[in-house]
C-alpha cells in the first residue's frame, strides 16, 4: 500500500512540474499544456527557426526585450502576445540547440 501511495506522489510531483511550463518541458499538450501554452509552443518554434537562420526575431507577437552573446551563445529575452496573454521567455541559441524558460514579465 505505502508503494502505491508513493507511486501516486510521485507521479503528481512530476506533473506538476511539467505543468508548470509544458513548453519548455517539450510537452505542450494536454494534460499539462492549455491552448494558451500549445499557441506558444508555436510562436517559439517560430522563434527558434528564424534565430537558428540568423533572422530577425521579433514581429507584432515577440518583442525582443534584451540580447546579449557570449561564447558562441546568443541570449535572448523574449515577450509574447500569445492568445490575448503577455508572457515572457529567457531563450539560449547555442551548441546545444535552442532552450527557454518562462520568466515573469
Amino acid at each position: 500500500m505505502l508503494v502505491v501511495v508513493a507511486g501516486l506522489a510521485g507521479v503528481f510531483g512530476v506533473g506538476a512540474v511539467l505543468a508548470s511550463d509544458p513548453v519548455a518541458y517539450g510537452v505542450p499538450f494536454w494534460p499539462f499544456a492549455d491552448s494558451v501554452d500549445l499557441a506558444e509552443q508555436q510562436l517559439m518554434t517560430f522563434v527558434a527557426d528564424a534565430a537558428r537562420n540568423g533572422l530577425p526575431v521579433g514581429g507584432s507577437d515577440v518583442e525582443v526585450t534584451a540580447r546579449s552573446e557570449s561564447r558562441g551563445n546568443t541570449f535572448l529575452t523574449l515577450r509574447l502576445r500569445v492568445d490575448g496573454e503577455t508572457r515572457c521567455r529567457e531563450a539560449i541559441l547555442g551548441a546545444p540547440g535552442f532552450s527557454s524558460r518562462r520568466v515573469n514579465c
